[in-house]
């Protein structure tokens, strides 16, 4: 997701001298609103609907479900990243303001759609993605490259949670789920890096890459127990699997630690807005009053590190289909615990993959469950049943 280094400081990286139930109970009820309003936007996803109308509506659901929640006004909460519209070969952070003409971009048939968005509670974030294509159905289902896209991004997740345990390598975690995206004829794509999560924060010290060649892949590191990730997997159709970024529709910025005595006016007005409404989150130019204003003086800001801007990300194929899966999941000595919950959308009834899984070792782990429960039980012969995903 963040194909931008962020300048933050990164905070102390595990929860285990925190209570980690109650936080988990912030990131799960985060997970649960975002899981939610991105629901309200798939739903809403047809021939014609524009970028604009759905960036909207999802950003208003996650609004309007963290203001439901913890009346108490010491608890900040709201969006751990804006709504963006992402199709075809542009990846992510899509998300134009109403005076960018590509804001106005329709929909069509066969368009293939990645919608991202995330909510906070308490500054714990939870953050996810899932891939629509519109018109398809059980009656007219995707097929070709563009469904073993999908299949092999769905996949990669399922494999990913399952590999999300205290002690795993980062690069182990890699090569597995690169090995899975292979099977379906597809690749990772470069610069979509998953990241560790904290309070305040999405862009943690450790993170993983799915796509990329040696020389871009992050330092080496072990998970633990407790920690909370993003986990973005990108896949795309193209053969060379590069990206490239956009920065001609870039509308969303996240505030840094930097000072700095800005010269202009308009920036200051600008920088003092920015403070007041946007917390450690991305946020969008758009939640500002004034969007001709914004522009001018969030340009001051960036130039100065102040701001940090979240390019619009690309494959630099023109052609290439892109598909995504974005979750978050808390480590576990039994297993990944889900935050947020399995796409929606996406059924082997409505993508019909020519590819499939036949690596023995990808299938016998994607055999078994995410987690593994004990039934207490007063006869000392009972079974351990299993928690599938």
């Amino acid at each position: 997701m963040d194909h931008v280094p962020l300048p933050f400081t990164p905070q102390k990286t595990t929860m285990s001298e925190e209570n980690f139930d109650a936080i988990l109970t912030k990131y799960k009820t985060a997970g649960e609103i975002a899981a939610k309003a991105i629901r309200t936007v798939v739903e809403a996803i047809s021939e014609g609907k524009t970028v604009l109308e759905l960036v909207q509506l999802g950003d208003q659901a996650v609004e309007q479900g963290t203001g439901a929640v913890y009346k108490d006004k010491k608890v900040s909460k709201g969006s751990a990243f804006p709504t963006t519209i992402s199709i075809n070969q542009v990846v992510t952070n899509f998300a134009p303001l109403p005076s960018d003409e590509s804001s106005k971009t329709a929909l069509k048939n066969g368009d293939v759609v990645k919608v991202q968005l995330g909510a906070q509670i308490d500054g714990y974030p939870s953050i996810l993605a899932e891939t629509v294509v519109v018109g398809a159905s059980s009656e007219k289902p995707v097929q070709g490259r563009t469904a073993d896209a999908l299949a092999a991004a769905h996949t990669a997740a399922d494999v990913a949670i399952r590999l999300l345990k205290p002690g795993a390598l980062n690069h182990d975690i890699q090569k597995q789920v690169e090995t899975t995206i292979k099977e379906f004829g597809v690749r990772g794509l470069d610069g979509i890096q998953t990241n560790l999560f904290s309070k305040n924060e999405i862009s943690g010290k450790k993170k993983i890459a799915f796509g990329g060649d040696m020389s871009t892949r992050p330092d080496a590191c072990k998970l633990e127990e407790n920690e909370v990730y993003g986990v973005d997997i990108v896949v795309t159709t193209s053969d060379e699997g590069k990206s490239k970024s956009d920065n001609s529709h870039t509308a969303i910025y996240r505030k840094t630690n930097s000072t700095y005595l800005l010269k202009m006016a308009t920036s200051r007005k600008v920088y003092s807005e920015i403070q007041k409404k946007a917390g450690a989150f991305p946020f969008n130019l758009r939640a500002l009053e004034d969007e001709k204003r914004a522009r001018m003086g969030v340009q001051e800001c960036a130039n100065h590190n102040l701001v940090t801007p979240f390019e619009v990300l690309v494959d630099t194929n023109a052609s290439a289909i892109t598909t995504q899966v974005f979750f978050t999941a808390a480590v576990s000595a039994k297993g990944a615990i889900r935050l947020t919950p399995t796409p929606t959308w996406y059924s082997a009834e409505k993508v019909k993959a020519e590819k499939q899984v036949t690596n023995d070792e990808i299938k016998n782990l994607l055999a078994t469950s995410v987690r593994q429960t004990k039934k207490k039980s007063k006869s000392s012969s009972a079974t351990a049943p299993t928690e599938n995903q």
